[in-house]
């Protein structure tokens, strides 16, 4: 799939060769006239990035759950302001999941792309998940209608208990795949898991080098990173790994410290 660093790119791109097809097509112009007009280059205008959401990797419509195992929903946001994203299990928020619907204080300059999973366990033939993205005061809605093997309530019983006396690693259930945000700045970089067994976070810098120990950033509770103050040379990509007993899980985010807001240049 297309990163949001891929799209911002050959948006860039495209603007500066409509740039210079403009620019050729005044200097055919002047050359007909003989020079005798002065070469005038017109200025790009620049309007700023109005918000947006958009979630561009939505769960399937259908997912099958079959007992014993874990399912797992995906839902893949890109926004300005940088988006969130909560569940809804058949229209109500999952108090079961407060760490995933937590609201994150999200700066006014900041464009991302977020992945947000769901893990279900246990489920109602029927029951419907929906992703709700956010950004600002504009939301989307994408929504997965759960199948279930039939049988009655001691084979779902039984189904529920193996899962649990079954070793399995975490599961990274939202973080960032990109993240730009103003210089001067605090962040916040989501790592928030799914583990049945006590687990352990953690995080390493765009250097590669542990966060563990480093003044300026810190690990939360909640296996979130904390970047207080964002510096230029804090550009890079930060990898979040989750360990219990039996495996781990690691995904990475690429942040992008920008020295002002966000533009979209635009030719006459």
């Amino acid at each position: 799939m297309i990163s949001l660093v891929s799209l911002l790119v050959a948006a860039a791109l495209v603007c500066l060769q409509s740039g210079y097809q403009a620019y050729a097509q005044i200097e055919g112009k002047n050359d007909l006239r003989d020079n005798l007009q002065p070469n005038i280059i017109p200025m790009p205008k620049k309007r700023a990035l109005r918000p947006f959401i958009n979630i561009a990797g939505p769960p399937p419509e259908s997912a099958r759950l079959i007992p014993g195992t874990l399912l797992e929903l995906s839902c893949e946001v890109i926004g300005f302001p940088a988006p969130t994203a909560q569940w809804l299990k058949n229209g109500e928020p999952l108090t079961e999941f407060d760490d995933v619907n937590e609201i994150m204080n999200i700066h006014p300059t900041s464009l991302a792309r977020l992945t947000s999973k769901m893990i279900v366990s246990s489920a109602a033939n029927g029951d419907v998940y929906t992703c709700v993205a956010t950004s600002g005061v504009k939301q989307q809605m994408a929504s997965t209608t759960v199948v279930t093997v039939a049988g009655n309530d001691e084979e779902s019983l039984f189904g529920l208990e193996a899962l649990f006396r079954k070793p399995s690693k975490p599961i990274i259930t939202e973080y960032y795949n990109e993240v730009f945000q103003e210089i001067g700045t605090s962040i916040l970089l989501p790592c928030k898991h799914f583990s049945t067994s006590p687990s352990q976070v953690y995080w390493f810098d765009g250097d590669e080098k542990p966060v563990f120990g480093n003044p300026r950033m810190r690990i939360l509770p909640t296996g979130d990173l904390l970047i207080p103050s964002l510096h230029w040379d804090d550009m890079g990509n930060y990898s979040c790994t989750v360990k219990n007993a039996y495996g781990k899980d690691t995904v990475e985010t690429f942040l992008y410290p920008n020295k002002k807001q966000f533009f979209l240049v635009t030719v006459n």
